[in-house]
């Protein structure tokens, strides 16, 4: 049997021999934590200095983990990920909705990057008097921030959109985010908003511009705090 821990030494294995951008495990590990074989994507940068053939290299380091158990690597380029995923490819789609990270390049740092994209949008919308809008891209803000301060901890990425569950594992990580019990309740509730079918179920309706001036004073300060840390080590 292959295990999750198992999935992460195989990932550590191929970034070192292939310096990729991500490896992923998708199918019964990702989805039950063990199975009997390792199904992995790699996704290669277009500049990877790799030379010869990747699956080769793959094959030769993955020799000692045939041993024990079945490695089938899908090894890919990123501009060709990308233009199988634009082409609606249903394997890819499978893959990124039930996989699970494994390694990502400077992860966290790529997540910062995303952090700081959604709060350029949130502040957008938020003087364009898009409320709806400008709130759900806040939550993003504080949800990426606190994920890439988990990142940088070796924290494996966890598919989740709530602020109170992050906060919950940041304390096991030491790390301190300053929200309030208030302030988590009322980021949660604002993107639990986003969807037409919630409307009325929740203790406040469409978000006012109040609202979405808290929420993207709060995302700013997560943000600010979150960058300065990361980019001082």
């Amino acid at each position: 049997m292959v295990t999750f821990e198992d999935a992460k030494n195989v990932a550590a294995t191929l970034s070192e021999a292939l310096d990729p951008f991500s490896v992923i495990t998708f199918g019964s590990v990702a989805r039950d934590g063990m199975g009997t074989d390792l199904d992995l994507l790699v996704v290669l940068n277009d500049d990877s200095r790799v030379s010869g053939d990747v699956n080769l290299c793959a094959h030769k380091c993955l020799k000692n983990f045939s041993k024990y158990f079945a490695v089938d690597p899908f090894i890919v380029r990123k501009s060709k990920f990308n233009e199988y995923y634009a082409k609606g490819s249903p394997f890819l789609r499978l893959i990124l909705k039930d996989g699970k990270l494994l390694y990502m390049k400077n992860a966290f740092l790529e997540c910062l990057k995303q952090a700081e994209e959604e709060l350029n949008m949130a502040s957008y919308l938020l003087k364009g008097g898009y409320f709806k809008g400008s709130c759900f891209h806040a939550q993003q803000v504080i949800e990426k921030s606190i994920k890439a301060r988990l990142l940088r901890k070796g924290w494996t990425l966890e598919k989740t959109h709530s602020i109170q569950r992050l906060i919950a594992i940041a304390e096991d990580y030491k790390i301190q985010v300053d929200l309030t019990d208030e302030d988590i309740f009322f980021v949660d509730n604002i993107y639990r908003g986003r969807y037409p079918a919630e409307v009325g179920l929740l203790p406040f309706s469409d978000p006012s511009e109040t609202d979405a001036q808290k929420i993207v004073r709060i995302a700013t300060a997560i943000f600010e705090k979150s960058e300065a840390e990361l980019k001082a080590k």
